[in-house]
């Protein structure tokens, strides 16, 4: 059952690649030729493996320093071991209010949720990352993967735990606080 719903988030994974979009704040990133990126480390939402792998989640606001421009959105720092990467992808302020309302109508309420001999996935897809929350007999479980991060090669990072489920609940404030 594991391999068949691990082979099904990478296959959900390279549908994502081929669409190949960036978040709102990367596109603003990119565009500004002077960049400041403020992070609020008041509130952080921190999911962390087994074996030392972590994905942080917290509050930004980037000013393009030329124009004044301002934008708030969701950074996300993940470390994995294979390979020995950290990156950093964004969700844009378009993507939050949908981020919420998922976590709020399929997760929390499903946080005590147990199966016999069945299971459930609840996939949130942004442009940058998916996040899933699986429950199944035997376990619960929170993946994130950040999608098509590196255009060329098309690879893709990914993260689970089913220690840090618990922690959804501050993930959910750290995205209310962006707003």
């Amino acid at each position: 059952m594991k391999k068949i719903n691990t082979l099904l988030l990478l296959l959900i994974s390279v549908f994502c690649f081929a669409q190949n979009e960036e978040s709102s704040t990367r596109k603003f990133i990119d565009k500004a030729q002077f960049t400041q990126i403020s992070k609020d480390w008041s509130t952080i939402a921190e999911f962390n493996s087994g074996i030392g792998e972590y994905v942080k989640f917290y509050p930004i606001e980037v000013i393009n320093l030329k124009t004044k421009e301002k934008e708030n959105a969701l950074q996300l720092d993940m470390y994995i071991k294979k390979p020995e990467v950290f990156k950093t992808a964004w969700v844009g302020l378009d993507e939050i209010d949908e981020f919420i309302s998922f976590i709020e109508t399929n997760v929390i309420p499903n946080l005590d949720l147990k199966f016999k001999k069945k299971s459930t996935e609840y996939i949130f897809k942004a442009k940058e990352m998916t996040f899933s929350y699986l429950v199944d007999e035997k376990e619960k479980k929170i993946s994130i993967s950040l999608n098509n991060y590196e255009k060329e090669g098309q690879l893709n990072y990914y993260f689970w735990t089913e220690t840090q489920v618990s922690k959804i609940p501050d993930l959910l404030e750290v995205l209310k606080k962006i707003k």
